[in-house]
């Protein structure tokens, strides 16, 4: 542990997750062995006061907070905003669980910025942006391509005291969908300094049956789990072919039941995030309502 994560930790109270192979341990505000925050897309009206009234009312330990183009935080900003919405969270007994930011490298803008107030923060963990092939052109020459940049993403981490974590997204032009490129990437890489947040939404979406095989090859570098479940459905009516559609969770074709049964045998502690995202922009009331009603679904699934 160098002395920049030390600091950050002992004058902010870090909240870290327990994971196989390593030597974090977890504090957390609830009597279970997991610590669940909220992604915080669609509460983005919401004030600091009033957001985390709303996370602490339904029972959420912190807040998975975007800090991102068109964010609750935008990035040229985050080194003011983000202590003032940490201040806000101690005050409620929350914390802000990870960042969703756009870095995939370290010339992404404001970068440093973002990073080195999370490390003063103590937030131990950002959410990277996506890389993307160009279905175009031949996919080995672009994975090779992108291996550098995750290599500096790594440094910068490393250097700072923090994670970050790459989420696996279904869709072909996107890195880490079918996995075997994402274990390429990060397989030199300690969990430490960039990990996976496994979606297992997306990996029912991209595998179907195949989900444990994904889940089986990226385990060792999972360090935290976002939740949420879709349908297959036209996603209009001109549309001849069925799309993967955000639905409520646990009324889809995520089997929550059989994944937290395994989830909970190989991850006695963890963080896990809860994503709404299937009623967009109908307004803030349905949105709460939703996280509300989600949260409730997966404490019983893992249960």
């Amino acid at each position: 542990m160098n002395r920049r994560r030390f600091i950050a930790g002992t004058t902010a109270g870090i909240f870290l997750p327990v994971l196989p192979a390593s030597g974090y341990s977890i504090e957390k505000t609830s009597e279970t062995p997991y610590r669940y925050c909220a992604f915080i897309k669609y509460l983005q009206e919401q004030s600091h006061e009033q957001l985390a009234e709303t996370l602490k009312t339904i029972g959420f330990d912190g807040a998975e907070v975007t800090v991102r183009q068109g964010g609750y935080i935008s990035p040229e900003k985050a080194v003011d905003e983000l202590p003032a919405l940490a201040q806000v969270f101690e005050e409620y007994e929350l914390s802000i669980d990870i960042l969703t930011t756009d870095i995939v490298g370290p010339d992404s803008p404001h970068a440093q910025g973002i990073i080195d107030t999370a490390a003063q923060l103590g937030i131990q963990y950002y959410r990277m942006g996506f890389y993307r092939y160009d279905l175009e052109s031949p996919i080995r020459p672009q994975l090779e391509s992108f291996k550098p940049m995750v290599d500096e993403v790594a440094a910068l981490n490393r250097e700072a005291g923090v994670s970050a974590v790459y989420q696996n997204h279904s869709g072909g032009k996107y890195v880490g969908a079918s996995f075997w490129d994402l274990v390429y990437l990060l397989e030199n890489i300690p969990r430490e300094e960039i990990g996976c947040i496994f979606d297992i939404r997306h990996a029912v979406a991209e595998g179907s049956g195949a989900w444990p095989v994904f889940y089986d090859i990226i385990k060792p570098h999972i360090s935290a789990l976002s939740a949420k479940d879709f349908c297959w459905q036209l996603k209009r009516e001109s549309d001849e072919r069925l799309s993967p559609v955000h639905c409520p969770l646990g009324e889809g074709q995520v089997d929550y039941d059989a994944f937290c049964d395994r989830f909970k045998q190989d991850f006695p502690e963890a963080l896990i995030t809860i994503h709404v995202e299937y009623l967009r922009n109908e307004g803030l009331e349905a949105n709460i309502a939703a996280l509300d009603r989600d949260f409730t679904a997966l404490k019983a699934a893992m249960d």
